[in-house]
């Protein structure tokens, strides 16, 4: 039962982002045609057969069977239509007029991609904090790529095969999209720069890469439950613990700490503790909490990123313009193979992460619906016929040729759009059963 009803709200939760984002797009087309006097006979949520609506003017707006998708229909724009000379006609305007139409449908999902951001950055929305951080490593597992290179904690990864890395959020980028592929990364320890080769591996369940390294996290201590080991031990909000030492093993940072403590079983363990600048010793044993031992310390990771009103316009085009250059630098890699096809997903898998964004809150949705409306944004302008990009580039041939290209040459052009895109959507989705279903894994 508790499954049915996590498929129910992410199909609710999917239906919902799908619907603004087609919406958006579609408004974009029928607004720009609407403003350069062409006009609109259907606007149209939904595929297939007409559920309701009503009609104003010229245009019926309807909602329609399969919510998949949805579209614009204008005068006399298929190519395969008889010209009846009605200036209000898509193909009687001049191609700038046509491209105007074509390009403002992307443009809203862009426009939408950066007004949500924004509006989440105004709210403040809650980030790891060492994702803003220099990419120090905190933990190394056990036979993974980065023990086998010989990495450490305490290390600091600055660069992949020569590329700046300034932050953990970089170091992520740059090892997801690398899975078995050969890096030469350069690390900085105590002082000396080291040069490391390394091959990411794939990460369990997701199509990316990893080396196995957790973020080095500071031990400051936010909270202490009353009645705890540390509390009895004076440990307070504000202190940090520098240095945690277990018979002759010593560790730093709050992930290899963590796993010392839960490993003591109730050992006595010595802490060095910074507080106002000064350090003290203290020693005391974890004791079993449910099925960990602990000493009742919490330790805030998350961090809320909020800005005024013009910074958080500013970061919002810093952050989507990152966004738009990696999803062209994933694009890449897909076609000359330094990244499988399979790390593209489609409709399940999006309904799957909408599911999970609208259950941790509105502003996280909203930033989900920004990275959804910004990645269809892009893929429409694509130049795949079909796509409002195969548009553009088709107008844009025909203004370099100053002619215009035979019906039977532009119909050939779309049914071959066409079933590129029965493949595309056909890869996407048995990737999206692949990693939703093992026994296709």
């Amino acid at each position: 039962m508790a499954i049915l009803t996590s498929i129910g709200f992410s199909l609710i939760a999917f239906l919902f982002v799908l619907g603004v984002m087609i919406l958006i797009h579609e408004l974009g087309h029928h607004i720009a045609a609407k403003l350069l006097g062409i006009r609109v006979d259907v606007f149209s949520l939904g595929f297939g057969r007409r559920l309701f609506g009503f009609k104003r003017g010229d245009t019926d707006y309807r909602v329609s069977l399969l919510p998949l998708g949805g579209y614009v229909k204008m005068a006399g724009e298929n190519y395969d239509e008889e010209s009846t000379g009605d200036p209000g006609e898509f193909m009687a305007h001049p191609k700038t007029h046509r491209f105007l139409v074509a390009i403002a449908g992307p443009a809203m999902n862009i426009i939408l991609a950066l007004v949500l951001v924004t509006t989440t950055l105004l709210f403040g929305i809650p980030v790891a904090s060492y994702l803003r951080q220099p990419a120090v490593i905190g933990s190394v597992q056990e036979g993974s790529a980065a023990e086998q290179a010989g990495l450490q904690p305490l290390d600091i990864i600055v660069a992949i095969d020569g590329d700046p890395i300034p932050t953990w959020q970089e170091l992520e980028i740059g090892i997801s999209l690398s899975p078995n592929q050969d890096l030469v990364l350069e690390v900085e320890r105590q002082g000396r720069v080291l040069t490391k080769n390394i091959t990411p591996t794939l990460s369990e369940g997701f199509e990316i890469g990893t080396i196995g390294v957790g973020p080095f996290i500071s031990y400051i201590i936010s909270d202490v439950e009353p009645g705890s080991p540390a509390e009895e031990a004076g440990l307070r909000p504000g202190d940090e613990i520098v240095k945690l030492t277990m018979g002759n093993k010593t560790t730093v940072g709050f992930d290899e700490s963590a796993q010392m403590i839960n490993a003591s079983k109730g050992s006595p363990l010595r802490f060095e503790v910074l507080r106002d600048n000064r350090v003290f010793e203290t020693t005391f044993a974890a004791v079993q909490m449910e099925d960990r031992w602990r000493i009742g310390t919490a330790v805030r990771i998350m961090q809320l990123e909020q800005y005024g009103f013009l910074q958080a316009v500013e970061h919002s085009f810093q952050r989507n313009l990152r966004l738009t250059l990696l999803t062209f630098e994933v694009v890449g890699r897909i076609f000359t193979g330094r990244t499988s096809l399979r790390a593209m997903s489609g409709p399940i898998e999006i309904a799957r992460f909408s599911g999970m964004a609208a259950a941790m809150g509105i502003i996280q949705l909203l930033n989900f619906m920004a990275l959804v409306s910004l990645q269809l944004g892009i893929f429409n302008l694509m130049p795949i016929p079909i796509l409002d990009g195969g548009v553009i580039a088709l107008l844009g041939i025909e203004g370099l040729m100053r002619r215009d290209l035979s019906m039977r040459v532009k119909e050939r052009i779309f049914q071959v759009g066409f079933v590129f895109l029965l493949c595309l959507m056909g890869i996407v989705i048995f990737n999206d059963l692949a990693k939703n279903l093992p026994i296709l894994d």
